[in-house]
């Protein structure tokens, strides 16, 4: 057999070219992608100047390190390789393997080193792999990665850094907390002293190397854990000389409403007149979506929406309620189990859109702003069916005693599981008949009146609530209100088919891999099981990094638009108006005189404001 596998490896070999592609994977656990990129890092800018990458990636919730690394190494998410925290109780790695193991059950020729200063990754993780060394210290780290490169001849390196995690824990995960940043300091000139060494390489000439450089998890003051956006928000660089340079960009969505604010004082609340379109039963799909701001401090776990007793989580039906007094959850029971799912801060006085849609058969996914958050397996709940109303404010019994002094808007339940760029696109507009899942709409209540005790459906069923208590408007108020598309940013679970890929190791269907290749395919002949996903985008910059003029093109209905160039402090340092006729922009902005550094973009028209990052060198 493995002479037949050597004999594959040869004709794959002369098929794609004389270069043997190799791989050099770099994790820097706990490392910010906002920090990194307003820090010198040198080398780590060498890296991206010539990749395809993203500083808008997303891993999911919980934001721990056993969850993360096991993510990116299997290409599945926590809801196949059962590892949410650090203590892996029960990994199910035998069906999920990371991609080491799958590169030497393809090709047991290939020679594949695994170097970690956190031992689990090569305790528990990684299975098959033949060097796997746990180091004391990121320093032994890189040198035993030099020296991998100089003595050895891998064909997928893997090195594991933890220094800067640890520097965060006991300082601070900031851009402002100096021992955070000399961490990431040094690491960048570690990674610069690896990066030599894979070139002076004799063989270099003769190899083709994919640089990964990527993070486990984002952080948030000084810990990690929890599903703020800062904990999910990841980094991950695809580094070749022959790529094309390409930034992968999330999209803000942003609108200034004026609106009449719905205000519910603590202890008001609110419920539909039928309640028979709200049973969802065993088997019913479902998403529910609202917008929220709480009107004072809160604590412990107030409800916002409801059709169950929330004094406890196992009782049947559903529930988005406050947490911990800072941030947001939602649960879901049948009477015996139960799922719960924590989201980001909820701030006073900031609107934050809440969403989460429940595929009876497979995953319910937590959404914050249009983000994913996380997600659950729903094949352990049941009939959820409590016999309660639905209720806004309050929980199904309209008796829970902790309450919320809210602001409600656009409260939508549909019959139906919405996809994510549905939720995106339609959070900041009003239902049309237009939407694509119109025809599953249960109910709409835009809380928008001026005054009275009801809630107006404008929905098909126009299931009107009435209120209870003594609810409060406000006419003509203007409101920012703000959602992030990040449905074509990267994923953790993306690395294992770009690394496959790249090696032309076919990534098959039935190992059930939740990321895409990231990179151009192997060939025609050999692809992964996902296609390179598919970016399209209706605002680009070019280059990136740029250093004198920095070009735009942008396709919209507006004759003029207004572009502003925002530093890293949050500072506007330039703004320039734009003019087309056409609607089609292809503009160049000098911005030679700016200081080297990460700057934000943000091209305002009359419908929606986009952002995007770009490398001033």
């Amino acid at each position: 057999m493995k002479t037949k596998l050597l004999s594959m490896a040869v004709v794959m070999s002369c098929f794609l070219g004389a270069q043997t592609k190799k791989v050099l994977f770099i994790g820097i656990d706990g490392c910010r992608a906002d920090v990194m990129m307003s820090t010198p890092t040198p080398n780590i800018q060498n890296l991206i100047s010539q990749s395809i990458y993203s500083i808008d990636g997303l891993c999911a919730a919980t934001t721990w390190s056993g969850n993360g690394w096991s993510t990116m190494l299997t290409g599945v998410w926590h809801t196949k390789h059962n590892v949410q925290d650090n203590n892996f109780t029960s990994p199910n790695y035998v069906n999920y393997p990371d991609f080491l193991t799958r590169a030497e059950t393809y090709n047991p020729a290939l020679r594949t080193i695994s170097l970690a200063h956190w031992s689990p990754i090569n305790d528990k993780i990684i299975q098959t792999a033949d060097v796997k060394s746990n180091l004391a210290t990121d320093l032994a780290v890189k040198n035993a990665a030099v020296t991998a490169l100089q003595n050895d001849n891998p064909d997928i390196l893997f090195v594991d850094f933890d220094d800067v995690d640890h520097a965060g824990h006991s300082y601070g995960f900031s851009s402002t907390v100096s021992q955070y940043v000399n961490s990431i300091k040094t690491t960048d000139s570690y990674i610069g002293e690896i990066v030599t060494a894979m070139k002076n390489r004799p063989s270099y000439n003769n190899e083709d190397w994919l640089v990964v450089l990527t993070t486990d998890h984002g952080a948030i003051e000084s810990s990690h854990g929890g599903g703020n956006l800062t904990e999910r928000n990841i980094f991950t660089v695809y580094s070749n000389p022959g790529f094309i340079p390409q930034q992968i960009s999330k999209t803000v969505l942003e609108s200034n409403k004026t609106f009449n604010q719905l205000n519910f004082p603590a202890g008001t609340y609110a419920k539909p007149a039928s309640q028979t379109p709200f049973n969802f039963g065993a088997n019913q799909d479902f998403t529910i979506e609202f917008w929220v701001k709480p009107n004072a401090a809160y604590s412990s776990d107030p409800v916002m929406i409801s059709n169950k007793n929330w004094a406890n989580g196992k009782n049947k039906g559903f529930v988005f309620s406050g947490y911990s007094g800072q941030t947001f959850k939602m649960n879901i029971g049948d009477g015996t189990n139960r799922i719960d799912l924590v989201g980001g801060k909820v701030e006073t006085n900031k609107w934050k859109h809440i969403a989460a849609s429940f595929d009876r058969d497979g995953l319910v996914t937590l959404y914050e702003d249009g983000v994913p958050v996380t997600f659950a397996k729903m094949n352990t709940i049941g009939n959820i069916d409590s016999g309660l109303p639905l209720s806004l404010n309050q929980d199904g019994t309209n008796a829970y005693g902790i309450n919320l002094a809210a602001s409600y808007k656009d409260v939508r339940i549909w019959k139906s599981v919405l996809p994510n760029d549905v939720i995106v696109n339609w959070a900041n507009q009003d239902i049309t008949t237009s939407h694509p899942y119109y025809s599953q709409l249960l109910a709409n209540w835009k809380c928008n009146g001026t005054s009275g005790n009801t809630l107006t459906d404008s929905g098909p069923n126009a299931n009107h609530m009435t209120v209870t208590g003594s609810p409060t408007y406000n006419a003509g108020i203007v409101n920012n209100f703000k959602v992030y598309d990040y449905t074509s940013t990267t994923r953790e679970t993306d690395h294992f088919p770009t690394v496959l890929n790249w090696l032309c190791i076919p990534v098959q269907s039935s190992w059930g891999i939740d990321g895409v290749n990231r990179i151009p395919a192997c060939s025609k002949e050999i692809l992964a099981a996902k296609e390179t996903k598919a970016i399209i985008e209706d605002f680009k910059i070019y280059p990136n990094p740029v250093s004198t003029f920095l070009g735009i093109q942008y396709q919209c209905e507006d004759k003029e638009i207004k572009a502003e160039i925002i530093d890293s402090k949050g500072s506007n340092v330039l703004t320039t108006h734009l003019k087309s006729s056409r609607g089609f922009y292809d503009e160049k902005i000098n911005i030679g005189n700016l200081p080297a550094g990460v700057y934000f973009i943000k091209i305002n028209g009359s419908k929606k404001a986009l952002t995007k990052t770009f490398i001033k060198k």
